[in-house]
C-alpha cells in the first residue's frame, strides 16, 4: 500500500477528561477499553505501524485529529461491542470498496482466529445519509472500526480476556489489514548483500540475507517508506539503499 496504516484504541478519555471504560463485561471486572488497547497494540506491533490513545490519553475528537494530522492511507480503531449479540464484526466507511474489503478480511480472520461467529463487514448511516461513527466519518483516509467481539458475552470475553487470546485477536486483525491492503511491490537487490530483520529497524535481529539480484515483494511498508515487510512474511527489508523498485 503506497500509505501507511494507523491504529487507534477506542475509549479511555472523554471529553470531560474522565476514564471512559467504555463496555464492561457483565461481572464489571473487564472494561473495553483495557482490552482494546492490548489488541490494538499487538495488532501495531505486527504491521509496525503508529499506535494512538495506547495510554487512554486521548479523547475521539484528539484521537481523529491524531489521525489527520499523519500521513495515513488507512485507519482502523479497535473496540469491543456489547448489547446482547455476538461474535465479531466491523463497520467501513460507506461506499468505500477499500473499506469494504478490509472490513471483511478483519471479520474472516478474527473469526477463524478466534473461533466466533463472523457477522460480517457493516455500514451504520445517520438519517441525513453520514457515517454514524465518528472515527470513520470525520478522519481522512479510509477508516474501519473494528468490534473484535462482545464483552458481555462471556464465551466471547473468554477469547479476549487474556494476554494470549489479546494477541491472537491483534494479529488477526493485522493480517486481515495486510491482506486487504497488500500491493506486493516488486523490488530487486542491488547491493552485495541486503538483510532481512524481525522488525523494521537496524537494530533489529537478522533473520537471513538476500544476494544481489534476488527479487522480493513488498506487501506493507513502516517508518515512512523506509521499511517494508516480505511478502513471504520471513522480515522486514530496508527500501532506503541496496534495494531498488522494479518497473514493470
Amino acid at each position: 500500500m503506497s500509505k501507511e496504516t494507523v491504529i487507534s484504541v477506542g475509549h479511555g478519555k472523554n471529553q470531560a477528561g474522565k476514564y471512559d471504560p467504555g463496555a464492561v463485561s457483565r461481572d464489571k471486572k473487564y472494561h473495553e477499553f483495557r482490552i482494546a488497547r492490548e489488541i490494538a497494540k499487538y495488532a501495531a506491533d505486527y504491521l509496525q505501524c503508529d499506535l494512538i490513545n495506547y495510554g487512554g490519553d486521548r479523547n475521539l475528537p484528539q484521537r481523529i485529529k491524531d489521525v489527520n494530522r499523519g500521513n495515513y492511507g488507512f485507519a482502523a480503531e479497535i473496540h469491543l461491542n456489547a448489547g446482547g449479540g455476538k461474535g465479531t464484526e466491523t463497520f467501513y466507511y460507506h461506499g468505500s470498496p477499500t473499506g469494504r474489503r478490509a472490513a471483511n478480511e478483519i471479520c474472516k480472520n478474527v473469526s477463524a482466529a478466534l473461533g466466533v461467529r463472523n457477522r460480517g463487514a457493516k455500514v451504520r448511516v445517520n438519517p441525513d445519509g453520514t457515517d454514524y461513527f465518528g472515527f470513520i466519518r470525520q478522519t481522512k483516509p479510509c477508516a474501519v472500526l473494528e468490534e473484535a467481539v462482545f464483552i458481555d458475552c462471556d464465551s466471547d470475553l473468554e477469547k479476549v480476556k487474556t494476554q494470549v487470546g489479546m494477541k491472537t485477536c491483534g494479529e488477526a486483525i493485522a493480517k486481515g489489514i495486510e491482506n486487504a491492503l497488500a500491493d506486493n511491490t516488486p523490488y530487486e537487490v542491488i547491493a552485495k548483500t541486503a538483510f532481512v530483520r524481525s522488525g523494521a529497524d537496524e537494530n533489529r535481529p537478522v533473520k537471513h540475507r538476500l544476494k544481489p539480484g534476488e527479487t522480493f515483494t513488498v506487501t506493507v511498508t513502516a517508518k515512512g517508506g523506509k521499511w517494508g515487510k516480505l511478502a513471504d512474511g520471513s522480515g522486514w527489508i530496508s527500501l532506503e539503499k541496496g534495494v531498488r523498485r522494479v518497473r514493470a
